[in-house]
């Protein structure tokens, strides 16, 4: 990859041994600790999505930096943890086992402003 980001050339740019550690990461996370949230969606679905959210972050520190790239992984963690941790069970769903997964299923469809 490259050694300086492209819009903010005195920054370092992304390297590609840390899109590898974070494609790992989110793979382990999304497949194994978290499956029980994406069972009703497709597998072919779930690789798209995981390919598309790598790809953005990678575009994400080729452009800005790899302070960009590590920052919005930040974020969306502290997003996870929140939606996992916080909303979920003030919802009455479990937020480790998606559990009951008819109540999850309503709460994600509100949360995409789908009437159910």
């Amino acid at each position: 990859m490259l050694e300086q980001s492209i819009l903010f050339p005195s920054l370092p740019s992304v390297s590609l041994i840390e899109v590898l550690i974070v494609f790992l990461i989110a793979c382990g996370a999304y497949f194994i600790l978290f499956n029980n949230f994406e069972k009703h969606v497709s597998a072919q679905r779930r690789i798209i999505k995981l390919f598309i959210v790598i790809g953005v972050l990678s575009i994400i520190g080729i452009l800005f930096s790899r302070y960009a790239f590590w920052g919005m992984i930040a974020l969306m963690t502290v997003g996870q943890v929140y939606l996992h941790g916080v909303y979920f069970p003030k919802h009455g769903i479990n937020g480790l086992t998606a559990e009951p997964y008819d109540k999850y299923l309503e709460t994600i469809e509100r949360m995409k402003g789908k009437k159910s």
